[in-house]
């Protein structure tokens, strides 16, 4: 039993790592909506909006799953789309790499919410990740450019997403037997609102034209039902498995890909030899958590 319980422990962390790293790829399309006309937190709006029309049909057809979970999927949708809204508009208003950075210090959150909420047992092994992820991400943020230290809006809204996110984590694994399926519209759907909102409270961009959204739709939706929405379901079914913890370092391999790719295709965001060492470290903080089981309960007298 305890091997089979190993067994799905390393399934699900190696599903994280790699839907994870899908993530790595969001800025992509937000900036071709950028080029069309669709600018700030309406990108984020724009994006997640398709899965909520493609999954509303299986949400009514499949309504009676829900009962008695509807107000805990709503709750985790909520803070699920808070974090990734919050997240999402800090890539647009902020540069990619620091966007990201600040929402994965969603590991310390998790940690603590896991370790005060859910009696986690962190052992030395994952401080040892911890340290090694942080160290990384402050490598990373020491690029030696001093009018890049204030935080920004957009670094804010790259904070705030990693509390939301743990949050989130932490009541997927806290009630386990939710619907994923559920807990996925509402996510979807909490996104586009809270986006939105973020887009007229803020306004900091103005509301697209009709003729900007129609211009980016097909884009939207092969992007976010065809990779975006897969990767949510997946992260979904693993965090009922991983603790809060295991499951916000393992997503670290969406910062190596974000770090990568926009250091590639985007010129103001190159990195120095001591930002990729800090990348490193973040990689090597992943392996030591995917290499580090967590011992079994002890049975229920």
């Amino acid at each position: 039993m305890f091997e089979t319980n190993s067994q799905k422990t390393r399934l699900a962390s190696a599903a994280v790592f790699i839907a994870a790293s899908i993530w790595g790829l969001y800025w992509v399309p937000l900036r071709l909506f950028v080029e069309n006309g669709v600018d700030g937190s309406w990108t984020v709006a724009l994006l997640n909006a398709p899965p909520v029309l493609v999954l509303l049909p299986f949400v009514l057809w499949r309504h009676k799953e829900l009962q008695g979970h509807l107000g805990r999927a709503v709750l985790i949708g909520i803070f699920a789309g808070a974090g990734l809204a919050f997240y999402a508009s800090g890539l647009v208003f902020s540069s990619v790499v620091r966007s990201t950075l600040l929402f994965y210090l969603t590991p310390v959150w998790a940690t603590l919410i896991g370790l005060f909420w859910l009696n986690e047992r962190v052992e030395p092994l994952r401080w040892l990740a911890i340290a090694l992820g942080l160290i990384g991400m402050v490598l990373l943020l020491s690029g030696g450019d001093a009018t890049s230290l204030p935080l920004n809006i957009g670094d804010l809204f790259g904070l705030i997403s990693g509390v939301f996110w743990a949050t989130a984590a932490a009541m997927i694994k806290r009630y386990p037997d939710t619907p994923i399926l559920g807990m996925t519209f509402f996510q979807f759907a909490g996104c586009t609102a809270i986006a939105a909102l973020i887009g007229l409270v803020a306004a900091v961009t103005p509301a697209p034209s009709a003729q900007a959204l129609a211009d980016s739709l097909a884009v939207a939706a092969v992007a976010s039902i065809g990779f975006i929405l897969p990767t949510v379901v997946i992260i979904f079914w693993a965090q009922r498995i991983l603790f809060p913890g295991r499951a916000g370092l393992l997503m670290m391999s969406e910062v190596l890909v974000a770090v990568i790719t926009a250091s590639f295709f985007l010129p103001e965001e190159q990195l120095s030899a001591l930002e990729w060492f800090g990348a490193g470290l973040i990689l090597l903080a992943c392996l030591v958590e995917v290499m580090t089981t967590p011992k079994p309960e002890p049975a229920p007298s």
